[in-house]
C-alpha cells in the first residue's frame, strides 16, 4: 500500500509536471498561432497596398477582403476598393452596350453608303472596343475602309475636298499606323485651306503682311546648315514646285477679282507649263543642295509669277515655303511677320489686353464669353461668362473670326476699347482700360469662396492636386509657390495633371521636373545634327518635393514638355503615371530670327531622350511613340467631353453659366495655347488640339451637310446618342485611389498600426 503510494505520488509528480509542461506548450502554440496570424494579415494589407500602386486594382481587393472587418483604416481601403470596382464594373457595361450599338449605326449606314457616316460610328465602336486591334481587323469594316477610299477618291476628282476629308479624317484616327490615310487627310485639307483663305469675307492679306522672299532664302540656309538630320533638299524643292501647281488650280484663287493673271487661261497654262517644266528637271536631278533649291525657288516669285500669272509676291513665297517645309516634320514652320506677336505672348505668359477667354459658337455664329480672367479688366469691371459680345467700339462682329475678333480687343497698354454686351435681353457697354494680363497656367480642383483656386483633392489624407496646362516662364514659380503654402497646411501627396497640356520651354520642363528629383539625377538630354545641340539637363541640387509622392496624369494630347516632365518622373522612379500613352513629341525646336521683319523660323535641331535613354518622337513609320502610363486609364469619347465640360466650368469665373453650352473653337483675348521662345519644346500643333475633348465628343453624324446629301434618296435615318456618362473623372478617380492607399500603407506599415487608426464610419472622407 505504501509501496503503490510510493508510486503513486511518483506518477502523481510526473503528471503534474506533464500537464504543466503541455500548458506552457499550448500557450507558446497559440501565441505562434496569433503571431503567423498577424504576419498572414501584414502580408495581405502590404499585397493590396502594393498591388494597388501596380493598378492591380482586382487582386487588391481580393487580398484586402481576406482581411476580417476590424472598424479600422483597412475597412476604409476595402470600402475604396469595392466603390472603385463597382464604377469600373459600370463602365465596362457601358463599353459594352456602346459598342454594340455603334456597329450598328456603321452597318446601317453602310446599307446606305453613307461610308463616311458609317467610318464615324466605326470610329465611336473602337473606342469603346474591349480589343481595339481585332476589331479593326474585322471583315466587315475592312470592307468599308475600302468602299470609302473609293468614294473619297470620287469626290476629290470633283473638287468636293470637305466631303473627301470627312472620308479620311476617321480613317486617319482609326489605323494611326497608316501613314497613307493622314497624308491623303493633308492632301484635302491644303485645298480646303486655299478654299478658306480665298474665300468672299477672307483678310489673307492681312496674314501675309510683311512676307519676304529675302526671309525664306534665309530659311532655306539655316534648314541646311541646323536642321536635326541632314536634308535632301530635291525633295523639299520638289514639294515647293507642286504647291505652286496647287495654287494655280485652286477655283478659289482662279474665282477671286484681284487675282486677274490666274483667270487668263494663256497665263496660267503659261505658268503651269513653266513650273511643270522645273519640276520635271528636279526630279531629273540626284540630289539638289539649298543653294540650288534657292535658285529654283527665286526663279519662280521673281521671274515664273512675274512674267504670267502676277500673283502677290507675298501670296507666291508663302505657299512656297509652305510645300517646301512639308517632308520635314510638321514642327518646322516659318512664323510671319503678323504671327509674331501673337506666338511670342503665349511664351512670356502675359499680354496686354482686356482679359477674358472667348468662344465662337458654331451654331450661332456669336462671340461668347468663357470667363473672365482673375484680377483683370474684364473681370473688374464685371463681365461674365455667358456673355454674348455683339460689338467691339460699335462695330458688328459677328462675321469676323475669332483670331480676328481678339487682334481687334487686344492693344497697346493703357489704350481703351468698348465691348458691347448683350445679357439675357440687355445690351450694356463696358469702356476698358488695356492692361497686362497674365496667363494662368496652374490651375486646381476649383474655385473656393473668394474665386481663387483650391487644390486640395483630398484634405484629410492630404492630397492635393495641381493642373497645368501649358509651361511657360512663371509655370515652375507658380507651381512651386503653391506647393510650399500646401506644405504648411499638410501635404503628404500630390496628383499632377498634364492632361491637355500640349506643352512649351525646355527650360520650364527641366526645372519643373527638377522639383521631385534628386541631385545628379538626369531630367532630359538633346541629341541634334551639330555637337552644340547634344546637352544633358541634370538636377543639381535635390528638388525640395523630391521625397513627396506623386502621380502623374497624362493622354493623348499631353506633348512635349508635358512628355518631359511625366517621362522623367517615370524613368528616375519618383512616381507613377496614370492615363493614356502621350502625343510623342519628342524634338526641339530653336526659334531664329530672318530678318528685322520680326519673321522667325521655328527649326527642329535635335530630339529629346528620356533618362531610359529612348526618343520615343512619333514618326509616320513609328510603331511605338510617346510616355507610355504605368497604370493605363482609358477613356471614350463621352467621357473625355464630361471632363472637358467639368474643367470649363471649373475654370469659370463669376455666376454659374447655363448647362446649354455652345461648342466651339476657344482662344483668350487673346490666349490661349502654347507656343516656343528661344530653346523650347513646342506645342503638340493643330493635330493634338483637334482632339481636345470638346472635339471628341462632337455629334458628328447627322449634320446638316450629310442630311442635305441623302434627302432626296432616302429618308432621314435617326441614330441617338445621347450622353450616358456620369460626370465623373475615372482618371483621377484612379490617381486619388492609388495616392490615397499608398499613403496609408506608407504611414500604418502593419493591420494592427491601421487598426489603431479608427474612424467613425469607413468611407470618403
Amino acid at each position: 500500500m505504501r509501496r503503490w503510494s510510493h508510486h503513486a505520488s511518483r506518477r502523481t509528480g510526473f503528471f503534474v509536471i506533464a500537464t504543466a509542461m503541455l500548458s506552457a506548450s499550448s500557450i507558446a502554440m497559440a501565441a505562434d498561432t496569433r503571431q503567423a496570424s498577424a504576419s498572414t494579415l501584414d502580408e495581405l494589407w502590404q499585397r493590396g497596398v502594393d498591388l494597388v500602386g501596380r493598378g492591380d486594382f482586382a487582386g487588391a481587393t481580393d487580398a484586402i477582403k481576406k482581411i476580417p472587418p476590424n472598424g479600422g483604416l483597412t475597412d476604409r481601403v476595402r470600402v475604396w476598393l469595392e466603390e472603385y470596382e463597382t464604377k469600373q464594373a459600370a463602365r465596362r457595361e457601358l463599353d459594352r452596350a456602346d459598342f454594340d450599338k455603334y456597329v450598328g449605326y456603321a452597318k446601317e449606314r453602310i446599307a446606305r453608303k453613307e461610308y463616311n457616316l458609317a467610318l464615324e460610328w466605326a470610329l465611336a465602336a473602337a473606342d469603346c472596343a474591349a480589343d481595339r486591334e481585332k476589331f479593326l481587323k474585322s471583315a466587315w469594316l475592312e470592307q468599308l475602309v475600302s468602299d470609302a477610299l473609293a468614294a473619297a477618291e470620287g469626290l476629290r476628282k470633283e473638287g468636293e475636298w470637305r466631303k473627301a476629308w470627312r472620308h479620311y479624317w476617321p480613317l486617319a484616327d482609326l489605323y494611326e499606323r497608316h501613314p497613307d490615310y493622314k497624308r491623303l487627310e493633308r492632301e484635302v485639307l491644303t485645298h480646303l485651306r486655299l478654299d478658306i483663305m480665298f474665300g468672299e469675307d477672307s483678310r489673307w492679306e492681312e496674314q501675309l503682311d510683311r512676307v519676304r522672299w529675302e526671309d525664306a532664302k534665309r530659311a532655306l540656309e539655316y534648314i541646311g546648315l541646323y536642321y536635326v538630320e541632314p536634308t535632301e533638299f530635291k525633295t523639299i524643292t520638289e514639294t515647293g514646285l507642286e504647291q505652286m501647281l496647287l495654287l494655280a488650280e485652286s477655283k478659289s484663287a482662279r474665282e477671286r477679282p484681284d487675282f486677274e493673271g490666274l483667270r487668263d487661261e494663256f497665263a496660267r497654262n503659261d505658268f503651269l507649263a513653266r513650273i511643270q517644266r522645273r519640276l520635271d528637271q528636279v526630279r531629273e536631278a540626284p540630289s539638289l543642295t539649298w543653294q540650288d533649291a534657292k535658285q529654283h525657288f527665286r526663279r519662280v516669285v521673281r521671274d515664273i509669277n512675274a512674267e504670267t500669272v502676277r500673283l502677290p509676291e507675298e501670296l507666291v513665297v508663302s505657299e512656297l515655303m509652305r510645300g517646301a517645309l512639308e517632308p520635314l516634320d510638321e514642327f518646322t514652320t516659318i512664323i510671319w511677320p503678323a504671327e509674331a506677336e501673337e506666338f511670342e505672348k503665349h511664351t512670356r505668359g502675359d499680354f496686354i489686353g482686356v482679359g477674358i477667354s472667348i468662344i465662337k459658337s458654331r451654331d450661332t455664329g456669336e462671340i461668347e464669353v468663357v470667363t473672365p480672367l482673375e484680377d483683370t479688366p474684364a473681370y473688374r469691371a464685371g463681365i461674365q461668362a455667358g456673355d454674348i459680345i455683339t460689338k467691339v467700339n460699335g462695330e458688328e462682329i459677328k462675321a469676323l473670326s475669332l483670331v480676328r475678333v481678339v487682334d481687334i480687343i487686344t492693344g497697346p497698354k493703357d489704350t481703351w476699347v468698348t465691348l458691347t454686351i448683350r445679357r439675357d435681353d440687355r445690351e450694356i457697354e463696358f469702356p476698358l482700360k488695356r492692361a497686362k494680363v497674365k496667363i494662368q497656367s496652374v490651375k486646381g480642383v476649383k474655385r473656393d469662396e473668394d474665386e481663387h483656386w483650391n487644390h486640395w483633392l483630398d484634405r484629410e489624407n492630404g492630397i492635393a492636386y495641381v493642373r497645368v496646362v501649358n509651361f511657360q516662364k512663371n509655370t515652375v514659380e507658380d507651381v512651386d509657390h503653391i506647393l510650399a503654402e500646401l506644405e504648411t497646411e499638410g501635404l503628404r501627396g500630390l496628383v499632377l495633371d498634364l492632361r491637355g497640356n500640349p506643352g512649351g520651354l525646355l527650360d520650364s520642363a527641366w526645372k519643373m521636373s527638377a522639383l521631385f528629383l534628386t541631385g545628379g539625377e538626369t531630367v532630359v538630354s538633346t541629341r541634334g545634327r551639330n555637337p552644340e545641340e547634344n546637352q544633358e539637363f541634370p538636377v543639381r541640387h535635390t528638388g525640395p518635393y523630391a521625397n513627396l509622392p506623386v502621380v502623374v496624369l497624362v493622354d493623348e494630347s499631353s506633348a512635349s514638355a508635358s512628355e518631359i516632365v511625366a517621362g522623367a518622373i517615370k524613368d528616375n522612379h519618383h512616381g507613377a503615371v496614370v492615363g493614356t500613352r502621350t502625343f510623342g513629341k519628342f524634338s526641339v525646336q530653336n526659334l531664329i530670327p530672318l530678318s528685322r521683319s520680326k519673321a522667325k523660323l521655328k527649326l527642329t535641331t535635335a530630339r529629346y531622350y528620356l533618362p531610359s535613354g529612348v526618343s520615343l518622337h512619333r514618326e509616320t513609320t513609328s510603331e511605338r511613340w510617346g510616355v507610355e502610363p504605368d497604370i493605363p486609364v482609358r477613356l471614350v469619347r463621352w467621357e473625355r467631353y464630361n471632363i472637358y465640360q467639368m474643367r470649363r466650368d471649373a475654370d469659370r469665373l463669376g455666376p454659374p453659366k447655363s448647362e446649354t453650352d455652345n461648342e466651339g473653337s476657344e482662344a483668350d483675348a487673346g490666349t490661349d495655347g502654347d507656343a516656343d521662345k528661344e530653346k523650347g519644346v513646342g506645342d503638340a500643333d493643330d493635330e493634338a488640339e483637334d482632339k481636345t475633348a470638346s472635339a471628341d465628343a462632337e455629334e458628328k453624324t447627322e449634320t446638316a451637310d450629310a442630311e442635305k446629301d441623302t434627302e432626296d434618296k432616302l429618308p432621314p435615318l435617326e441614330q441617338p446618342d445621347e450622353n450616358n456618362r456620369p460626370k465623373e473623372d475615372p482618371q483621377l478617380d484612379t490617381a486619388l485611389l492609388i495616392m490615397r492607399v499608398t499613403l496609408l500603407g506608407e504611414m500604418y506599415p502593419t493591420v494592427a498600426a491601421a487598426e489603431a487608426k479608427t474612424t467613425e464610419k469607413p468611407g470618403h472622407p
